[in-house]
C-alpha cells in the first residue's frame, strides 16, 4: 500500500467510524504495520486532519488515541440536533 493510498484509507475509515482509535487497533483493521500506521497518524495529526489525546489507564502505559477532526467529517448538518445538555449531538445517538 502506498503512503497516499494508506492516507486515503485511514481518512475514509475514520470518517465512517468516527470513534477514537488506538494505533494497534487501526493498524490491524487496515492490515498495515503498527510503526507505519503510527507515522501516518502522526502526520495526519500534524496536518489537523486528526486529533489525538493520551489515554492513561492504571497499570498500563499511556497510549495515543486518534479520531477524525471535526473539520474533516463530511456529515450533513441536518443530522445534528441542538440539546440543552450537550449543545450539539448526533441525531439518533444515545
Amino acid at each position: 500500500m502506498t503512503s497516499q493510498s494508506l492516507r486515503e484509507s485511514v481518512l475514509a475509515f475514520m470518517t465512517s467510524n468516527p470513534t477514537a482509535w488506538r494505533i494497534k487497533a487501526l493498524a490491524a483493521k487496515l492490515g498495515v504495520g503498527v510503526q507505519r500506521m503510527g507515522l501516518e497518524l502522526s502526520q495526519l495529526n500534524a496536518e489537523g486532519k486528526l486529533v489525538s489525546c493520551t489515554v492513561k489507564a492504571p497499570g498500563r502505559q499511556p497510549e495515543e488515541e486518534y479520531r477524525i477532526a471535526a473539520t474533516e467529517q463530511k456529515m450533513d448538518p441536518h443530522h445534528f440536533v441542538i440539546s440543552r445538555k450537550t449543545n450539539v449531538r448526533l441525531r439518533g445517538a444515545g
